[in-house]
């Protein structure tokens, strides 16, 4: 009777002690959806002690449980996102296949991430379901519905004007700079509470951010890929925004 009652009693001490996050902990960044060890590789240029969690791997009844060991999330790149989310069901056949477990998924780790105060970064696709989230729109087909020379779509360099005064704007240390650029949508109509933080030469929106980061301690969304600027280690929209990011995430540590 003795030692079931240890042994019951060491289980239930185990598992308390894996549930609980202590001061040093590695910081746990999740990512919607990871492609080989891009984030990992540019996220451990400002710390090598994170944890990413690959949260499309992981079952849907476990969600709620990695989202609650969060300090930071990252919603990454990928396909179109469902166009019925932002009003544009019709267009459906001028989008490319639609991932829907992956749009829920996202949304949830979006809304999570709002309300509760855990630093987000969204990137390219990120980017633009982000200001779906929160009740944006966005062009459907650059080639098709905007008047530009720019070839978006090319994973080809285009500059940026970043918005004095933003978040963006403390983080990098220009005006300007040279960003990639490989995506055929973007923010159309900016979402109630949001608004631009770069633009291309063209007016397309390049980042969008609150108006008021007083209520949250960080969320930005860039329609570029700074994760995939590794080889540009000097680029200030790079690396700064890895550096600017980590330290949120540390602050979120318990």
């Amino acid at each position: 009777m003795f030692r079931k009652a240890t042994i019951h009693s060491l289980i239930i001490i185990l598992l308390f002690a894996g549930a609980c996050k202590t001061p040093s902990s590695k910081p746990v960044v999740l990512v919607s959806r990871e492609y080989g060890n891009l984030f990992m590789n540019w996220l451990s240029r400002a710390d090598n002690t994170i944890e990413r969690i690959n949260m499309y791997t992981v079952p849907a009844d476990s969600i709620m449980h990695f989202l609650s060991l969060a300090n930071g999330i990252i919603i990454s790149g990928g396909p179109d996102i469902d166009p019925a989310l932002y009003g544009k069901a019709p267009e459906v056949d001028r989008c490319g296949p639609i991932d829907y477990r992956r749009d829920t998924l996202e949304l949830s780790m979006i809304r999570y991430a709002m309300e509760n105060d855990i630093p987000l970064l969204c990137i390219c696709r990120g980017h633009q379901i982000l200001n779906v989230a929160n009740r944006g729109s966005l062009i459907i087909d650059i080639p098709s519905d905007y008047d530009t020379t720019i070839l978006h779509r090319t994973e080809g360099k285009h500059m940026v004007r970043v918005v004095e005064g933003t978040l963006l704007s403390g983080i990098v240390s220009s005006d300007s700079g040279l960003v990639n650029s490989h995506h055929h949508q973007a923010v159309e109509r900016i979402a109630p509470g949001f608004r631009a933080a770069a633009f291309a030469p063209d007016g397309i929106i390049e980042a969008i951010e609150p108006l008021n980061h007083t209520g949250h301690p960080f969320i930005l969304g860039l329609q570029w890929h700074p994760e995939s600027m590794i080889r540009e280690s000097d680029s200030e929209f790079s690396l700064p925004v890895a550096i600017r990011f980590i330290e949120e995430v540390h602050k979120m540590q318990r």
